[in-house]
This record gives structure tokens, sequence and C-alpha cells, in this order.
């Protein structure tokens, strides 16, 4: 194809394309040197002060003596001070709930199994200090500043036996309501027990037992707790933080995650709050507008309680015993740093791509295909615009699902979550899961036979029907063959099932008739005769496809080649070693390649036949896919699917590129 004419370039345009490029690389140059000497963050946001070892945190609360209680997963009581452990408790009962008044060391928790206990840590050591108990297990608690106890029961969930209930020191009751309705979370200040409940409720109660308000929150509450100011703050399992007034009127509401939020807490010489959720994400919001100022992700573990505020930062606890500082000059300034940060990227882009531009037009070697291509793109422009709506019809159907898919694939997608990137977890739960490598040797079996069942049955029955005599007679063997290529194949499927059943099957009949009963069978039943029950059904295995590719491959062979090796004597069997085999060999590549692809994908006679049993006899990888996708596992099962696409495309590159001949090169 001869190359373009392309209108000269004035020199005065590659004089400005130089100077372009020399002002769009210094601009470049002092756009970085202005950011890191000046602009970037100052000092870590987020700081690790101490990590207490061996420790995965349900709940903490701060003691006097800059101690930490900290109630743990595996019910212990631990007390920690300077990121040490110097005092420990295992509990004899399950428990849920540890709250602890400001300014003292008694502990108060609350268990599953219908019991207040308190403990006295005032000197180092967790001493019990008695418990009383309550109709139900303990689901909210607080401690009011004269001692008395709140808390929130219930016998269980839908039963409506759930109470709000006002104890004194002494677990004497001084009020008792019932709700019937389980409660999420509480808190208390001197006049006021505030609940939220699982239908997203959040209700005022006085001292004395009396309701004063109740107000519906979008999502049912997982954190409540009561700010400097007497505001109730909420968060959700949603993922949403909202603010409320004392009379139960809303100030803000926001949706910060996905995620369900674990730590809520306001600190008042800031003016900030600090909101942890599951997922590991930390955000700092402004109290008056709930605008969130700061977010960070924590690499040791989700927030999980509040401790402490100095002058200069905000202290936490996370799940997994690391005491954390939040930066509080850099929260409050995190605002402007993003703003910064967002004109330092969207500068530098358009300056990078300036000088780009600068050096394809300053460069001969550059500039002359550059304009070459820019001609050719102009002249077939009307082309492009007639395509352009087949590219988007295939982009959309053909290409966004196999994108699509392939970002799953290193997601942790499913139905009880958040979507979120977990690099390459789920192909490292592929190496060592036990039933995806059972799988791929079932697959590989299937897989040998099944290019074995695709390639000899064919190739006979083609052989045999080309080479008779009578044209009638083949043209009534050809539509024999191609007949059964009208049923479904899930027809055929059922079929074999029948054939296989062990009470009335035909073989176990078959077997009983011609005097072998010691030979039936329970085919698919038994794990060392399903897999080859399924790789016989079928038989004799003469697929229409692989039969008509081969005898169109036969009549394709010219009949001159067939004289001449009858003239040299050659016998029937020599004609097929040295003629047929040979100038049928692309078809025989194409039908390995579908035999090889079908064996990889295909999952749905194995379903029907046996769902994958008995046990992971027939088990495959597809199957499991399938199953994975059943089960909501998406994420999974774009791994495995990934997994398996990985393997046709290595076979499909091989065979395009090692099967190349002159005549389909």
């Amino acid at each position: 194809m001869a190359t373009p004419t392309v209108t000269p370039v004035p020199a005065r345009t590659y004089t400005t394309s130089r100077v372009m490029l020399v002002v769009a690389v210094v601009l470049l140059i002092a756009l970085n040197l202005s950011y890191w000497l000046f602009l970037r963050p100052k000092g870590q946001s987020l700081q690790r002060v101490s990590l207490i070892e061996n420790i995965d945190v349900l709940r903490a609360v701060p003691l006097p003596n800059q101690r930490i209680a900290i109630l743990t997963n595996d019910n212990r009581l631990v007390l920690a001070e300077n990121g040490k452990i110097i005092s420990q408790k295992p509990l004899s009962v399950v428990v849920f709930k540890l709250e602890a008044l400001p300014g003292q060391s008694t502990l108060y928790g609350g268990s599953n199994e219908r019991q207040i206990l308190s403990w006295e840590a005032g000197d180092g050591q967790l001493i019990d200090t008695g418990s009383f108990n309550v109709n139900g297990r303990v689901t909210g608690l607080g401690v009011l500043p004269d001692g008395r106890i709140a808390a929130s029961y219930s016998i269980g969930q839908f039963t409506g036996k759930s109470w709000v209930a006002l104890f004194d020191s002494k677990g004497k009751a001084v009020f008792k309501n019932q709700t019937g309705i389980d409660a999420t979370a509480l808190a208390v200040d001197a006049e006021h027990i505030y609940v939220t409940d699982v239908q997203g409720s959040l209700s005022a109660l006085s001292v004395t037992g009396k309701t004063l308000w109740q107000k519906k929150l979008a999502q049912p509450a997982t954190e409540l707790q009561l700010t400097s100011k007497n505001q109730i703050l909420t968060g959700d399992e949603r993922g949403g933080v909202a603010l409320f007034n004392a009379d139960g009127s809303a100030v803000w509401s926001k949706v910060l995650s996905e995620y369900k939020i674990r730590m809520a807490h306001d600190d008042p010489a800031s003016g900030l709050i600090l909101v942890g959720d599951s997922d590991g994400s930390l955000f700092a919001l402004k109290s008056e507008t709930g605008e969130p100022i700061f977010k960070t992700a924590l690499n040791d573990g989700a927030a999980r309680s509040y401790l402490s505020a100095s002058d200069s930062a905000l202290t936490m606890i996370t799940e997994r015993g690391a005491v954390m500082d939040v930066n509080l000059t850099a929260a409050l300034g995190a605002q402007r740093q993003g703003l910064i940060d967002t004109g330092y990227w969207s500068a530098s882009a358009a300056l990078a791509f300036l000088a780009l531009i600068g050096l394809v037009l300053s460069v001969p070697r550059l500039r002359q295909p550059a304009f070459v291509v820019a001609h050719r793109i102009k002249q077939s422009r009307t082309a492009y615009i007639l395509i352009l709506p087949s590219m988007l019809l295939i982009a959309v159907f053909s290409y966004y699902p196999t994108i699509t898919g392939l970002y799953y694939s290193f997601t942790n997608f499913n139905l009880t979550e958040p979507i979120k990137f977990i690099g390459l977890d789920n192909f490292r739960k592929l190496t060592t899961d036990r039933f995806f490598w059972v799988g791929v040797g079932n697959m590989v079996l299937l897989m040998i036979t099944g290019i074995l069942k695709a390639l000899i049955p064919a190739l006979i029955a083609a052989e045999l029907v080309f080479w008779l005599s009578s044209s009638k007679v083949k043209y009534v063997m050809r539509t024999a063959f191609i007949i059964p290529s009208i049923v479904p194949g899930v027809v055929s499927v059922l079929l074999w099932k029948q054939i296989y059943q062990p009470n009335y099957g035909l073989l176990n009949e078959a077997l009983k008739v011609i005097g072998l009963p010691q030979l039936q069978h329970a085919w698919l039943g038994d794990e060392a005769t399903a897999l080859w029950a399924i790789i016989f059904a079928g038989f004799p295995w003469v697929g229409t496809f692989g039969f008509l590719i081969l005898f169109g491959g036969l009549l394709n062979i010219n009949r001159e080649l067939f004289d001449a090796s009858a003239i040299d004597g050659a016998n029937a069997w020599q004609r097929f070693i040295q003629v047929d085999l040979p100038l049928l060999r692309p078809q025989l590549r194409l039908l390995f390649f579908f035999a090889f692809l079908g064996a990889a994908q295909e999952y749905g006679g194995i379903w029907i036949f046996t769902r994958g049993g008995p046990g992971v006899a027939t088990y495959v990888p597809a199957l499991q896919m399938f199953l994975s996708i059943s089960a909501g596992e998406f994420g999974y099962a774009a791994a495995i699917g990934l997994a398996l696409a990985a393997a046709i495309l290595v076979v499909t590159v091989a065979r395009f590129r090692f099967n190349q001949t002159p005549e389909n090169a």
C-alpha cells in the first residue's frame, strides 16, 4: 500500500513544538521539586504506639494510670500497660460487653449466660467483685455515674422476650421494661438510657423506665455512644453514622463505607469524631456537619475502641491489639492535602502529555509516522464511524463481561459482604483446595478419553461411509449419522442415566439375561465406577460434528491421490496411513482443540449424572465453579474460571503457534 502524501509542516511549527517540549519539561521539574520539598504531607497521620502480642480484641476500655482493660474474642479479660500484659483472667462464662466509668477501675461485663459481672483492677490485678443474674443473654450494658447498671437482655431473637432494665449496684431491679425486640447497643448518662434494636429503632428512656421518644434509623445500629455535648452518636451495619440531639432530632447522617461500624467516638478538644469500620478503614469527621476530612486504612486490623485524647493525638486500639495514635494536625489538614495532591497529579499528567506531543512533533523519526497515522485516520473516518456501533456492542457484550470476571477473581465478591479487592487470595486458596485438585485429575482423565472418543470413532465412521461403493447407501448412512444431532444432548444424558439405573436399568437387566448377575452394579453410585460410567456414556461415540468434519476432509482430498496409491499397490491400510491421515491433519487438529475445550468446560452432563458424586469421584473444576456461583461465592468462582481460561489460552496459542503449515500460515 502506497504511503499517503503528507503536506510538509512549516519550520515555524517545529520551533513551536520544541519550545512547548522545553517549557513542559521545565514546568514538570519545577512542579515536582515544589511538591516534594514544600507541599507533600508532613508527618505520619497514623502511628502505632505499641502492640499487645497474641491478643484478639473484642472490646477495650481505658483505666487510670494509662492501663487498658481488654475483653478478647477467646474469652479472656486482660489488663495491659504500655503495650504489655500485666494481668489476665480466663472467664468461666462467655462475655460480650465490657464497660467502666471514666477515671474508675471497676469493670462491668455482660455475658450470654444471663449474668452481669464486675471486677476490680485498681492494684494491677483482676479481682472478681460479684455478679447477679438477669433473665436473658446480655446484649447491651451501661454504667450510670452513680454506679447503677443499665442493661438490655433477651431470651432469644423473635421470641418477644426482651427487656431493658436498670439495676442498683447490688443487682436489685429499679425497673424492667419488656420491649419484645432484641437490642443491639445501649448507652447511658446520668438521666437517660438510650437503646437501639434489630429493627433499626433508637429509643430514649428516663431512669424511671419511661419511654421519652423513639426514632427510626436507616439501618440497625452496631455502635451507640454519647458525645461530650450529650448528643447521641450511632454507627450501623451498612457503614452509616448519624448524630442526634438529646431530644431525638437528627443533626446529620452520613454513609462512610459498606462495612459495619465497629467504633464511633467524639473528641471534644479537636471537634472530631473518630469512626472505624470492620474493613479496617478509619475516618475522622467534623462533629458539627459529619463531613469526612480524613480517611486511612489500618494495617493492624479494624479499630475496636477509642481510648483517650491528648493535645496532638487521638488514641485507639485495633482488633489485633495495636494501640494507635491519630495525628490531629494531619487529620485536620487532610482535606487541604487531598486538594493539593489532586492538583499535583492532574498538573503532572497535563504537562507530561504536552511534553509527549512536543517530543513527537520535534523529532523527525517520530513526527512523520504520527502524521501518516493521523492522515489515514482522517481519510478512513467514515469507515470508523460505520464500524463503531458493532465495536461498541462487542465491547459491551464480550469484552466487558470478560474484564469484569477478571476483576472479580481478585475480589471477595459474594452475597454476604461488600466487594473488596483481596489480590491473589482466591488463587492461593485454589492451591490448597483439595476438591479443586481432585477435580483437575478427573478433568484430565475426561479430557484424554474425550479426545480419543472425538477422534477415533468419528474417523472410523467417516472412512467406512466414504469408501462405500454405492452412492445411495453412502447417502443413507451419512444421513443416519446426522439424524441423532437433532436430539438435545440432555436427552442423551438422561437416557444413559436410565441405562445405568441399578434396579431396572438396561445394562444390569442385560447382564441378568445373559447369566452374569454377579456383575450387576450401581454404576453411578460407586466411586470406583462412576467416572468410567460417564466416560462410557454415548457409545459408540460417533459425534455428528466430528463425523461431518472428517467426512468433508475426505471429500476434499484429490481423487488422483487415491488412484496413484492404488497403482503403487497400496492396500487400504497403507492408503489410510500414508494418504488419508496426513491430509486430514487440519481436521484432526480442529477436533482435538474442540474436544479439549469441551472437556475443560463441561459440567452439565456430570451434574445430571451424579452432581459430582459419589463423594468427589466425578468432581471437575467447572462443576466447582458452578457450585461456587450457586453458593454466592462469585469471586472464588471467577478465580476458578480464570484458571481454566488460562489453561485453554495456553493450548489455543500453542495450536496456532506450533501447528502452522504453508496451507494455513
